[in-house]
């Protein structure tokens, strides 16, 4: 196939991949950033009425510029728009394998656009696409001998992503290699002209882009930190496993070619060390750098996306040294190409993974529905968590009607009118906002209204059970928050309690064996039994067939028992245990230990644990719950009640 020919296929498959990505992205949700999406959408959105917005660090400038005409037709607006910049990304990837006269050049797109986290990644608001496009076109560019062309556009991926600052650097040494000294004062086109744009027209400081930034470090961190290999031992959880050979691969190839040329300083071999390996490796251990130290960063996979096209021409590169003779030539075209076919389906798998990972979509939509009821809209709004400015409609800058966090966190209720509504999320108030719920809970000016929790229970950042809860401000209160919040969550159980199974132990059984384990106590009241654990792993089971729970609606398992520790009981070694089985197997299960209720051994304590239902049972599923004494520890037990519940809010 001629090169123009191979031009014209490559540039069909992307338009329809564009098209289709499109299609897909318009009938699913957004499968990974998270908040971040809502907060870049936002900015753009409302940029036109809010020109300042367009100098936004946070949002980042050229980013914003370029998204907020489509924004104003909705948050697909700027996924599509995203999609066309991934593809535009794969595109000058080939572009550059073609310059670089490689041999299966085609192939380069497949992991440009199809490593699994660029390809996710592509159908969201963030900003990882965009810096990647930039990057990639630029270097292609530098290679068409566009000097001063890729100096001007290099410039500007600092107010792309921040990280992009670094690259000034590298292009600058690439400029010095190749003798194009007029071009390195270029590099700071972009920062120059922001810099004067804010004084000008905004900050009426020149040095705003420093003053301004929003990643200031050297306070703690909320985001934690890690190994500093974490990237690198997880890179098949994000690029899959193929890409990765690809990726070591070619820059092996890279770097033997260059000793092939005689180490010359001034060859294609050592600029595209420089710029290719350059810009990945040192964008991946920088980020490995800042997760190590805990600066700056949360270890998310996905900024990985702003250099992952750079596999695809890695991986072309590797290839072209495969010499074989022209039958098998055929075979390793073959080969290539179910190659391609396998990283398109293994990356909308990942996709699809991806799309359903967020756990907290069913809370947020009905925290939504709750709020834009006309007698909960027409309040004030403070909140942490920038989705709910997206879902309400409300404009995120208008303080009259929301407000992004508190102006005064150690007095919270100060300059809010009365009947303001906070809306507490277990994510991003606790550790963006610095407002964990105890802090609120025991301020009398806020009065809990009602909560929100997820139907499978799961930990946020920073170990919190996640949950929302929405307080309502109201000046001089004298609220009990704590006994509140147990009253509605008391009345949300109580009312929709429609199957109830008991051991009160009062009563014989007819198994010898626990029957013999039934104690007769003695107390202040009267005489009654209890049930021993001592020496064995597993008590009473509850076991309920799919037949009892009803079909419509979310329903929860709730288990409460008396429980009396003779002895000391290690952590997680006195669990109770929710699970569902069916065809002879378990296919959901949950513990939670006792000891998170328990906190003075030789006393009764009453314990309680909720479960949730899983969505979906099997026609012949048993539902099953009892206390699995790991270490067989003497441990008392009474009143064991399981209960069923149509969860009500």
């Amino acid at each position: 196939m001629d090169n123009a020919t191979e031009r014209r296929w490559v540039l069909y498959g992307l338009l329809a991949a564009g098209l289709i990505f499109s299609v897909v992205a318009a009938y699913t949700g957004i499968p990974a950033g998270g908040a971040d999406n809502y907060a870049h959408y936002n900015i753009s959105r409302w940029a036109f009425k809010y020109p300042h917005l367009f100098l936004d660090h946070w949002g980042k400038p050229v980013f914003t510029i370029l998204t907020a005409p489509v924004a104003q037709f909705g948050l697909l607006g700027v996924r599509i728009l995203n999609i066309f910049f991934g593809c535009l990304t794969a595109w000058y990837i080939y572009k550059l394998a073609l310059h670089a006269k490689l041999r299966y050049a085609w192939f380069a797109v497949i992991p440009a656009i199809f490593t699994p986290i660029y390809f996710t990644m592509m159908s969201t608001a963030m900003t990882e696409v965009l810096f990647s496009a930039f990057l990639v076109i630029s270097i292609f560019l530098f290679f068409k001998e566009r000097y001063f062309s890729a100096a001007i556009l290099i410039s500007f991926i600092f107010l792309v992503r921040t990280e992009g600052l670094a690259y000034l650097l590298l292009f600058g040494v690439a400029f010095l290699v190749k003798r194009q000294y007029k071009a390195i004062p270029l590099l700071l086109s972009g920062v120059i002209f922001f810099s004067i744009v804010g004084w000008v027209w905004h900050f009426k400081d020149f040095w705003w882009l420093i003053n301004e930034r929003p990643y200031a470090t050297g306070m703690e961190s909320v985001y934690g930190s890690g190994v500093w290999y974490y990237f690198l031992v997880r890179m098949p959880r994000y690029f899959g496993y193929i890409i990765p050979v690809f990726l070591f691969s070619g820059s092996v190839m890279m770097v033997i070619h260059w000793f092939r040329s005689g180490l010359k300083l001034y060859s294609d071999s050592f600029l595209l060390i420089i710029l290719v390996l350059g810009s990945f490796w040192g964008y991946f251990f920088m980020h490995s750098y800042l997760w190590w130290v805990g600066e700056t960063s949360a270890g998310l996979y996905r900024v990985m996306a702003g250099i992952s096209p750079l596999t695809g021409f890695m991986a072309v590169y590797a290839l072209n040294d495969i010499t074989v003779n022209k039958q098998w030539g055929r075979v390793l075209s073959v080969a290539i190409v179910v190659l391609a076919g396998f990283l398109t389906i293994s990356s909308a798998s990942f996709y699809k993974k991806a799309a359903r990972r967020d756990l907290t979509a069913d809370v947020l939509y009905r925290v939504t529905e709750w709020l834009k009821r006309p007698a909960n809209f027409k309040h004030k709004l403070v909140i942490h968590n920038p989705y709910f400015s997206f879902s309400t409609g409300k404009d995120p800058w208008n303080l009259n009607v929301i407000q992004n966090g508190f102006s005064n966190i150690a007095s919270p209720e100060r300059g809010l009118p009365d009947s303001t509504l906070f809306v507490w999320d277990a994510h991003f108030s606790s550790n963006e906002g610095r407002m964990p719920l105890e802090k609120i809970m025991d301020n009398t000016d806020f009065e809990v209204v009602t909560y929100f929790k997820p139907d499978i229970p799961f930990t946020v950042l920073g170990g919190y059970d996640y949950k929302v809860v929405i307080f309502r401000k109201i000046s001089g209160g004298m609220a009990d928050n704590h006994a509140i919040l147990q009253t509605i969550q008391q009345k949300e159980m109580e009312s929709g309690v429609y199957h109830i199974e008991l051991f009160d132990f009062e009563y014989p059984f007819t198994e010898v064996e626990m029957n013999a384990r039934r104690l007769l106590v003695t107390d202040s009241v009267d005489e009654h039994y209890v049930y021993t654990l001592e020496g064995i792993e597993f008590g009473p089971t509850f076991r309920l067939p799919r037949s009892v729970i009803h079909d419509a609606g979310t329903h929860l398992i709730r288990l409460t028992v008396d429980v009396l520790l003779e002895e000391v009981v290690k952590e997680n070694s006195l669990l109770m245990v929710f699970s569902v089985e069916g065809n002879g197997q378990t296919y959901h299960y949950v513990a939670s230990d006792f000891l998170k209720q328990y906190h003075e051994h030789g006393v009764w304590t009453a314990t309680e644990f909720v479960f949730t239902i899983p969505q979906g049972l099997k026609k012949n599923a048993v539902l099953k719950s009892y206390i699995w004494n790991i270490n067989k520890n003497k441990v008392l037990i009474d009143n064991f009640k399981l209960e069923v519940i149509r969860q009500v809010i």
